[in-house]
């Protein structure tokens, strides 16, 4: 059974994904942390109220490790805004509607911190659709639910499934289908594989 999420867990999870935005992952853990540890001290906690409470040069200091922090200072403001007066999930439009808060920013937030079966379309998947397929698949909105599209035409819509096949992809890419020298004479794709290299 899948723990349930306090509106705490969800706000951190909506914050994590923010961060995320074109960083690393360690990168993301360190800011993340840092923003904790400063709203714990403070004796609030980590909310909405507490980071629209912060001044943004304040906030940009704290989450400085995730890169763009000025910018992700701004999207965290305003996304606190937002959810401050939100009492049960967001709709996905109304997420998008908010600046800088892009389709698989959006997505992450609805799968991971409101349970809702929305499929992840992130740099990983793209990889290895494109290697698999031959296709290259832009970072444009059409094309991000195109091939979202193609994922929950054929897989079962629920939260749990959705997010599990979502980190099996993010391993595989990080462990086989790598950016850089993927190895591919491991990998359990390669005989349908358009993009397989000899030798590696």
């Amino acid at each position: 059974m899948e723990p349930v999420l306090t509106l705490a867990d969800r706000f951190e999870i909506a914050v994590g994904a923010v961060l995320t935005q074109n960083t690393i992952w360690s990168n993301v853990r360190s800011a993340l942390q840092t923003l904790l540890q400063y709203t714990d001290e403070q004796g609030n906690g980590l909310s909405p109220r507490t980071i629209l409470d912060m001044e943004p040069e304040k906030l940009a200091e704290l989450i400085r490790s995730s890169g763009y922090y000025n910018q992700k200072a701004r999207k965290l403001h305003l996304l606190s805004d937002f959810l401050d007066d939100c009492r049960e999930a967001p709709e996905r439009g109304d997420l998008l509607d908010i600046w800088g808060i892009g389709p698989e920013t959006a997505d992450s937030i609805l799968l991971y911190a409101f349970d809702r079966p929305v499929f992840v379309i992130d740099a990983y998947t793209r990889r290895i659709y494109s290697r698999v397929k031959g296709q290259s698949i832009g970072t444009t909105a059409e094309e991000y639910h195109k091939l979202q599209k193609i994922f929950t035409d054929t897989v079962p819509a629920h939260t749990v499934i959705y997010r599990e096949y979502h980190a099996l992809l993010v391993l595989h890419a990080k462990q086989v289908c790598k950016k850089n020298r993927p190895a591919c004479r491991g990998c359990p794709l390669k005989e349908t594989c358009r993009y397989v290299v000899d030798g590696s």
